[in-house]
């Protein structure tokens, strides 16, 4: 196991935290920044990564929101439960909705990264009256061959490339999975610090957690997405990274289109825009978000 910095003085530390759950008795880790009149959730990320993925909005958004965090299910400070079904995307829904409950919040604007673009879209869609917004960054709405494919191969002899994307191979060399997947999102020089955050978020869960998250979560099918985003009612960005992009580029642009949203491309700037150029990011999502609450 690889040894970690400590993490540095936060730019903004919560004004209030606590723990969310509803029905299945699984806990999951809030915080809250700032007292502006509209509230942004940036939702919870894929747990290979916790809360403090947003590490590089919530000090800049929360001088003009409040903003609200949610560790995933399985990672950071939240549960880790060991049945795929506890990661089911309704149960993602699910803890959402308790913690705008638990900090009061009738209405919030919503903010995903990649794959968790499904639960902005079920949230949007199967609970309008609680989304003022919706903006999905690099959305990944459903499966993708180059995952799916290495994830459901087996066991194999060699794990090359996005092969890495596997089981098996999380199990036996779960430090390799996590130096992969980092390499391909922050390829820049000078990304250290990006590295080193990425691999402090990803050693605080196990394989065996990932791989149950992963198995569990429900993506949608391609048309059934997109006619879902037809029915959003409230306004929607949609952003994706410029150049060589981590995550694949075909969703973004059928999204906002389906949805009658903003499409807003980087360009230039890929893989990992939101921590490697904040300031670009941060300046495109508190546009989208003034701009919905001065609407509402």
């Amino acid at each position: 196991m690889i040894e970690l910095a400590p993490e540095p003085t936060r730019a903004h530390y919560p004004d209030q935290e606590g723990y969310a759950e509803h029905g299945d008795g699984v806990r999951v880790f809030y915080e809250v920044h700032g007292d502006g009149d509209a509230t942004i959730c940036l939702l919870p990320p894929w747990p290979l990564m916790t809360s403090r993925s947003w590490r590089s909005q919530v000090p800049y958004l929360c001088r003009h929101f409040r903003v609200i965090t949610v560790d995933p299910r399985g990672n950071g400070r939240s549960d880790r439960p060991r049945e795929p079904r506890a990661y089911s995307r309704a149960a993602h829904v699910a803890d959402v909705l308790a913690v705008l409950d638990a900090t009061a919040t009738d209405r919030a604007m919503l903010a995903s990264i990649s794959p968790r673009a499904a639960l902005a879209l079920a949230l949007a869609v199967e609970h309008p009256e609680r989304v003022q917004a919706v903006a999905f960054i690099t959305p990944q709405l459903w499966r993708i061959g180059e995952f799916v494919r290495p994830f459901t191969a087996g066991r194999r002899e060699r794990y090359d490339g996005y092969d890495k994307f596997n089981p098996s191979y999380w199990k036996r060399d779960y430090e390799g999975f996590v130096w992969w997947f980092a390499s391909r999102a922050f390829p820049h020089p000078h990304s250290t610090r990006q590295l080193e955050h990425l691999y402090e978020e990803a050693f605080q869960t196990d394989p065996e957690t990932l791989i149950v998250a992963t198995i569990g979560f429900d993506m949608y099918e391609r048309e059934e997405a997109l006619a879902l985003a037809a029915t959003i009612r409230s306004p929607v960005l949609v952003t994706q990274n410029g150049g060589d992009a981590f995550w694949p580029k075909d969703t973004s642009g059928p999204l906002a289109e389906a949805s009658g949203g903003r499409l807003h491309v980087f360009e230039g700037l890929g893989p990992v825009v939101g921590a490697r150029w904040p300031v670009a990011m941060n300046l495109v999502l508190r546009e989208f978000f003034a701009s919905a609450a001065e609407a509402a």
